[in-house]
């Protein structure tokens, strides 16, 4: 005999359907699909054994800041500067910086000017032709003469290199005096050295031994 389902036990047949769906599949989200890359064991094993990475101390100079209130950590830069900042004083203080320029005149004005080499023309010859000057400090100071004037000094083929050169000014000998005895004369004559002397007096006499000075008492 055929039997039918009618609305009531079709509810019911959708009600276990449900029960037994719950937990078995997974629900459909707009956007999303099957994957065949599984969630495995194993990947949930290496995600647990992680160490979250987490910033205990924020130091500025090896000096350690403290958060406010709102757990945030202000880092004050107001007393550095930028690059750009230290790029622009640099090239200000550069162009500060006044250059020197050389001018030839044929003669010194009355007032100079600073960062102006003077070279005033000069009777030399030669590279050394100018006289240089700089006015400081309210005056001019001299850098350079034409030439330095070496005159009472010797030059070096001018100095003697033999005491036969030398004039013998305070009568130092120069030769033995007749009068004087050579020690060649002295030893064609025979004298003895007192060197000499002392030894033939070493050897001549001996010390007295203590056996000596015992037999005086016997």
């Amino acid at each position: 005999m055929a039997k039918f389902l009618d609305l009531t036990g079709l509810g019911q047949f959708l009600t276990k359907v449900r029960e037994w769906a719950t937990g078995q599949f997974v629900a459909k989200v707009p956007g999303k699909g099957l994957s065949t890359n599984d969630y495995t064991t194993t990947e949930k094993q290496k995600l647990a054994g992680l160490t979250p990475t987490k910033i205990d101390i924020v130091k500025l100079n090896d000096s350690p800041l403290s958060p406010d209130g709102s757990k945030a950590v202000n880092i004050d830069l107001s007393t550095y500067a930028l690059k750009s900042a230290v790029t622009q004083e640099i090239a200000q203080a550069v162009s500060g910086i006044k250059q020197f320029e050389a001018q030839v005149v044929e003669s010194l004005p009355p007032t100079g000017t600073a960062g102006i080499l003077y070279m005033v023309p000069n009777s030399g010859s030669g590279q050394n032709v100018y006289d240089e000057y700089l006015w400081i400090n309210g005056k001019y100071e001299t850098l350079g003469k034409r030439e330095i004037d070496l005159s009472a000094y010797a030059k070096k083929s001018e100095i003697p290199t033999k005491t036969s050169q030398l004039t013998n000014d305070s009568n130092f000998l120069s030769s033995v005096p007749a009068e004087y005895v050579t020690e060649t004369e002295l030893a064609g004559k025979g004298y003895q050295t007192s060197a000499q002397v002392e030894a033939a007096i070493a050897a001549s006499v001996t010390a007295i031994s203590n056996d000596d000075i015992d037999a005086l008492f016997n």
